[in-house]
């Protein structure tokens, strides 16, 4: 029922009637992510979607429509762009990080980094420091942080699980005490495999379009 509910909003018409269907469908209004906030010089209507291969939607079909930053894109109807990376560890996303910001002057980085490190045996200390270090670039900036736990991972990455459900705990715990918007696509996954490619890494078509719904229950 879950499943028939979010495929139904993602499908279903206008940004308004998502909105009204995330507000419980009684047209009551609340603040949106960044209303108030000092820009600066940057776009508040530009989405930047930062991270590795799965931001990058690698192995979907047609990555360049599947992606959820296409998806989350029509949903708002702004702008998203697609700064995916595969095989980017986090650090490596921490050094491409101003170069994304001076370049674009995104309102909004929506950071999805960590899973390379784990499978190059970094650890989730290393990740969550670079997550740290990605949201004060983005603070300096003007530029607002979202910040994404990681997706479930199945068959041969299966042994990650728990170093992915240490670090998803961190970075919980990071946008709790840094006051950062938070997107929980671990929990929206719900450790489901119909969401996942064969490889047991990358999240399928299916996959991404639970995470633009999910991004855009937080950034909407």
């Amino acid at each position: 029922m879950k499943e028939m509910t979010w495929l139904g909003r993602l499908m279903g018409g206008s940004a308004l009637a998502v909105g009204l269907a995330l507000a419980g469908c009684d047209g009551s209004s609340s603040k949106s992510l960044g209303e108030g906030f000092d820009f600066g010089p940057n776009n508040p209507s530009l989405y930047v979607a930062f991270g590795d291969s799965i931001t990058a939607g690698t192995g979907l079909a047609a990555p360049g429509s599947d992606a959820y930053s296409v998806k989350l894109a029509g949903m708002l109807n702004k702008t998203v762009l697609n700064a995916g990376y595969p095989g980017a560890s986090s650090g490596e996303l921490v050094d491409r990080i101003h170069d994304i910001l001076d370049d674009n002057k995104p309102g909004f980085l929506l950071i999805l980094a960590g899973i390379n490190d784990l499978i190059m045996g970094y650890g989730e200390d290393v990740a969550a420091i670079n997550v740290r270090i990605m949201i004060q670039a983005c603070t300096d900036n003007k530029t607002i942080p979202v910040i994404a736990t990681l997706t479930p991972v199945f068959g041969g990455y299966a042994g990650h699980s728990s170093a992915v459900g240490r670090l998803n705990d961190k970075i919980r715990a990071i946008s709790s005490e840094l006051g950062v918007a938070l997107v929980d696509l671990n929990e929206a996954f719900e450790d489901n495999l119909a969401y996942m490619q064969t490889d047991g890494l990358h999240p399928n078509e299916t996959g991404h379009a639970l995470m633009a719904i999910t991004f855009y229950d937080v950034v909407q």
